[in-house]
């Protein structure tokens, strides 16, 4: 009786253990899929200032992307706050990447 027991714990904790591990890499997989979605429209935005000659920096900054009319704000969907306007995106070479300040 005293066996069978610790074997019912047993079961019940792993699949407690299983069930909270799925929950986590879900949950964590969805905020970097909006995270990557987001700075991959504000990359694009970059790339079609770049490509209208209209930004000629490796650095270009959301405030200009914003003042020269190629972008929006923009809010950050996992803080919900707008991006900094200090924020940028630096081009090396073919590679955008996105620095939030």
């Amino acid at each position: 009786m005293k066996n069978s027991k610790w074997v019912l714990l047993t079961i019940v904790l792993i699949l407690f253990s299983m069930i909270l591990y799925t929950f986590y890499k879900v949950s964590y997989n969805h905020t970097s899929h909006i995270k990557e979605v987001a700075e991959k429209r504000l990359i694009e935005s970059a790339k079609q200032c770049i490509w209208d000659d209209a930004c000629s920096e490796n650095k270009i900054y959301i405030g200009e992307l914003m003042e020269k009319n190629y972008l929006k704000t923009e809010v950050n969907p996992i803080t919900k706050k707008y991006y900094s306007k200090e924020s940028y995106i630096e081009k090396e070479g073919n590679t955008y990447t996105f620095h939030e300040v």
